[in-house]
């Protein structure tokens, strides 16, 4: 895939206008579509020049590349301030699934625009969650070294199972139109005994 290059200004101004460029481009996105949202439609909503958007973004590939990247880091962000001070391995997945509910409900756009990449390039769709699944399994191998979790199963697999769980529960969040936080964190603890128990009646 050909790299798409973006230039961050230094200047207050310039960077005003970086910013109007890039929330426009993702409500635009996140309405239409990458394939129906034209730059022309992005310059026009954002209300400056037409030479404007290429001192700042090279494509329109750019641009949603810029604020894929952005949701990649800030999801991030919000997981690890979630999981400071936490050492033991449920505590954390707990926090983490809680960060990105509560992430989801305050910007329900990630879903659209993230899941968009599927529909501009399966590359990009594909990278963005193999990304998050290897940083993923490199915090899990630590909680399978000291015991906490199991030492047969794959490490991988787990990640995509976490990160589903995740998403999924985000998504319930989200299609309730009003929802108290008792009610998420009763959702979440839902989970957590399914990730806890299993599902299955070891009886049997």
């Amino acid at each position: 895939m050909i790299k798409q290059e973006y230039r961050i200004p230094k200047t207050p101004s310039g960077l005003k206008t970086f910013n109007k460029i890039v929330n426009t481009g993702k409500k635009l996105f996140a309405k239409n579509g990458f394939q129906a949202t034209s730059i022309n439609d992005i310059i026009s909503k954002s209300k400056i020049a037409s030479g404007t958007f290429y001192i700042h973004f090279d494509s329109k590939l750019a641009l949603y590349l810029y604020i894929l990247d952005l949701y990649k880091v800030s999801i991030r962000k919000a997981s690890a301030l979630a999981t400071v001070g936490l050492s033991n391995r449920y505590d954390i997945e707990r926090a983490g699934i809680k960060a990105f509910i509560l992430y989801a409900k305050r910007d329900p756009l990630a879903y659209r625009i993230v899941w968009e990449s599927l529909f501009v390039d399966f590359v990009i769709f594909r990278d963005y969650y193999s990304s998050f699944a290897s940083s993923y399994v490199q915090h899990l191998k630590k909680y399978v070294d000291n015991s906490e979790l199991r030492n047969d199963l794959d490490l991988e697999t787990l990640s995509y199972c976490l990160m589903g769980i995740s998403n999924f529960l985000g998504l319930q969040v989200i299609f309730k139109d009003d929802i108290s936080e008792e009610r998420i964190d009763y959702i979440i603890d839902q989970a957590m005994s399914i990730l806890d128990r299993g599902i299955f009646n070891k009886s049997l």
